[in-house]
């Protein structure tokens, strides 16, 4: 089980992991120098690693599922449960068919992470295989200080706390030959402090690739050390409630410190429009994210929205970190810009009419 804190923003659908880049080198200071008593680092220095993380997506038919009717190979890969069997088993497959069917956005993922040499090239064994898996997410609501003022509009930090299922898997499920994986969704490049305090570590991520950066913050329980308290613990439900409260009062004081280093407005806007641009405009040179579009354009004005929706969405798979305002307003655009060039080709042909005719 992990369970991990992160700093970002919260808008009315979804949040969004990370801040600026001036919070980020504020936040670096300050725990490189010491100046964080209140957290309990140790007074040892940060450790710094570079890795390249590769997201791939199982494929149907070998989802990991945790069910005793389902034991399969080294991913856990299992065919559906016999009928009148396990009911878990049966429900989680179900469950499992459904996020595989459709647009691969809840397909079940498998992580490598790859160490990196002295070039920056990616080792071809993975250090690490993992599938995590989502149990559940929590919005703290926001702190303000004791004059019940808030920060300006622009240096908000919202805080999530998440609870995650993670199985590692054998490094050789990932390159093994015929191993049961499908394409590769995408990669990121990770370099990563992290400073140790006695029940979690403060991890700061500067996350680069798909033509994105975010800046990550977050507090991650040690459970090596908090299992051991839980089990101890005369009601473990108490002591699950003040491990909690520890946690939230650590990611409470990271707020408070970023929320202290407002960004330039113009600035945050011209970073998330560019950034938005750069990720839609690789998104239409990729073949599938083409016919698509020009699929859903041939259906006529009704499906234009179906059409942005569609490319907001496969942006939003593969950044981290997405202004909600710039991606409609730039999807939009893009969609508009894609059915003109499609009216125009279909006039230039003999014959050619546009709308095209109903089907």
């Amino acid at each position: 089980l992990e369970v991990e804190g992160k700093l970002g923003r919260r808008s009315k659908d979804r949040f969004t992991a990370g801040v600026s880049a001036e919070q980020f080198a504020a936040l670096e200071a300050r725990l490189r120098s010491g100046g964080a008593p209140c957290l309990g680092l140790t007074p040892t220095p940060p450790v710094v690693e570079v890795t390249i993380d590769r997201f791939h997506a199982l494929e149907p038919r070998t989802v990991a599922v945790s069910s005793s009717a389902c034991v399969g190979a080294a991913a856990g890969a299992c065919e559906q449960p016999e009928e009148g069997g396990d009911g878990q088993a049966q429900s989680v497959w179900r469950r499992a068919r459904r996020r595989t069917s459709g647009a691969g956005r809840h397909a079940p993922m498998v992580r490598s992470s790859h160490a990196v040499d002295g070039s920056g090239r990616p080792m071809s064994e993975p250090f690490e295989v993992l599938n995590k898996v989502r149990l559940s997410d929590c919005h703290i609501g926001r702190q303000f200080a004791e004059d019940d003022l808030a920060p300006p509009q622009h240096a908000l930090v919202d805080l999530r706390v998440s609870f995650s299922r993670e199985r590692a898997l054998q490094p050789e499920f990932v390159s093994a030959a015929g191993a049961p994986l499908g394409a590769l969704v995408h990669e990121r490049v990770k370099r990563r402090q992290t400073f140790a305090a006695r029940c979690w570590r403060v991890q700061l991520t500067h996350v680069t690739g798909d033509g994105r950066e975010a800046f990550e913050v977050e507090v991650e329980l040690d459970m090596s050390v908090v299992r051991p308290r839980l089990e101890s613990a005369a009601v473990p439900a108490d002591e699950a409630l003040a491990v909690t409260r520890e946690l939230v009062a650590a990611l409470r004081v990271l707020a408070r410190w970023a929320a202290d280093i407002p960004i330039s407005r113009k600035r945050k806007r011209m970073e998330d429009f560019e950034a938005v641009d750069r990720a839609l405009k690789s998104a239409l040179e990729e073949p599938e994210v083409d016919a698509e579009l020009r699929r859903r354009i041939r259906e006529g004005p009704r499906a234009l929205k179906l059409a942005k929706l569609y490319l907001c969405e496969w942006i939003r798979l593969r950044l981290a970190s997405v202004d909600e305002s710039a991606l409609h307003r730039l999807a939009g655009r893009q969609v508009a810009k894609a059915m003109q060039r499609q009216q125009r080709a279909a006039k230039e042909e003999p014959g050619g009419a546009w709308p095209p005719p109903e089907q």
